[in-house]
């Protein structure tokens, strides 16, 4: 069997630590945890993460950034600004037992201890939102929006986004899916200047589909 590369195990203890986490939280989450989980000694995980916080920090760099590609992933498969952001917050609105928003909502929390996740927390925040506002700059250069401050529109949408989600994943049934996208674009029509019916052929879509 061919050995793995120092490269393979980094993200295979990473990968790990994002299962325990869901399972135990990152507060809770132990080094033991993640070396059981795996079936190797403590002293392997400290040979690639010098301690739990960089380990915690780490494993949520590599599960956000690969949910950022995929959003950006989807986003580039529509034409349109509009229907970029209208993807977009499709892709933010959280699924029952959505993993990735777990990990998100808890590495707000996390941060609040944690100086490594507070700096990967923050610059991932940073580069998620960056998604939104690069849709919007898009749509102010095709004319499909009129707003004159994309950086503060995106946080603000963002901010909604992520208000709405924690909700939805702290309180059982009290937003839907459906609210939490109807939410946001009411909030886009004013944001960015859009006519009141900007959705709605979209919707109609969805309530055929």
């Amino acid at each position: 069997m061919r050995r793995q590369t120092v490269d393979e195990r980094r993200a295979e203890i990473l990968e790990t630590t994002c299962e325990v986490v869901i399972e135990r939280g990152f507060a809770a989450t132990r080094i033991s945890d993640v070396a059981h989980k795996l079936g190797v000694s403590t002293g392997l995980i400290h040979y690639h993460f010098e301690n739990k916080e960089l380990l915690l920090a780490e494993a949520f760099k590599f599960a956000a950034r690969q949910d950022i590609d995929r959003v950006a992933a989807r986003v580039d498969e529509v034409p349109t600004a509009l229907a970029k952001l209208d993807r977009i917050f499709q892709l933010w609105a959280p699924e029952q037992d959505d993993y990735a928003w777990m990990l998100w909502i808890d590495s707000w929390g996390e941060a609040l201890r944690n100086e490594a996740m507070q700096k990967i927390s923050q610059e991932l925040d940073i580069q998620s939102k960056g998604q939104l506002e690069a849709i919007i700059r898009e749509g102010v250069a095709s004319m499909e929006f009129r707003c004159d401050d994309p950086n503060g529109a995106a946080w603000r949408l963002s901010a909604l986004a992520d208000g709405l989600a924690i909700q939805m994943a702290a309180h059982s049934g009290i937003v839907s899916r459906a609210a939490h996208r109807t939410h946001l674009r009411t909030a886009a029509l004013a944001e960015l200047g859009l006519p009141a019916d900007a959705f709605a052929s979209k919707a109609s879509k969805a309530r055929r589909k």
